[in-house]
């Protein structure tokens, strides 16, 4: 059963997309009720971009916690073109 919640469009006259969360969370190594939790808790950071040019009409969204990203490529209806989920590096101390 899918856990599917709905992000903003970047764009006021782009209606909402909906994704499945459970997707996400298994790109983020989490179960699906714990990601859940995470979202309700505002632990999971989400940006979403709108392409421009040749890549209008389609959306990125990308999920972070806990030094992961999931990544996803959405159409302008929500479909998901491709889902990757990996390991980020953390930013370290400023070189002097």
């Amino acid at each position: 059963m899918s856990e599917a919640f709905t992000i903003a469009a970047p764009r006021r006259r782009q209606p909402a997309l909906e994704v499945d969360g459970a997707l996400v969370a298994a790109r983020l190594g989490l179960a699906g009720e714990a990601f859940r939790q995470l979202m309700a808790d505002g632990k999971v950071s989400v940006l979403c971009e709108r392409g421009i040019g040749e890549d209008s009409g389609r959306y990125r969204a990308t999920f972070y916690y806990a030094g992961r990203r999931a990544r996803l490529l959405l159409d302008e209806t929500g479909c998901v073109l491709e889902a990757t989920g990996d390991a980020i590096a953390r930013p370290g101390p400023a070189a002097s």
